[in-house]
């Protein structure tokens, strides 16, 4: 008999354990001391706040991720355009000088390392 009060004391401490750690993550989530994984906060609060139905909140993900990513091609363009400027200024300095000047400037100024992988030819 005493053993199997030991392991009903154990499954209902264990049962216990599970319904409060339950209840303080679902509070947690409720009160924004956590974040529900993959969602943005922008997102999280909008439905928080509006309670938006299940197809708002699939529409406006779908709108920040569109935003996402149009946002990240910008920044990609910007990049590209950013060294192509770089490479063209570079080019025209040496446009101006001497063949002698030219031979220095391309021994000690050569193209500069540009965007983010400082990659050794011009841009595309």
């Amino acid at each position: 008999m005493g053993n199997s009060l030991k392991w009903g004391t154990i499954s209902i401490a264990a049962i216990a354990g599970l319904l409060i750690g339950f209840a303080i993550t679902t509070s947690a989530y409720r009160y924004h001391l956590l974040r529900v994984p993959g969602r943005h906060d922008f997102v999280a609060r909008l439905d928080h706040e509006l309670k938006l139905s299940p197809d708002q909140l699939h529409q406006i993900e779908t709108l920040m991720r569109d935003s996402h990513s149009k946002m990240q091609q910008l920044h990609v363009d910007f990049d590209r355009q950013h060294d192509q400027i770089i490479y063209q200024t570079h080019d025209q300095i040496r446009a101006l000088l001497t063949p002698e000047q030219q031979q220095i400037f391309d021994k000690e100024f050569s193209h500069p390392p540009v965007g983010r992988e400082h990659h050794h030819g011009p841009p595309d």
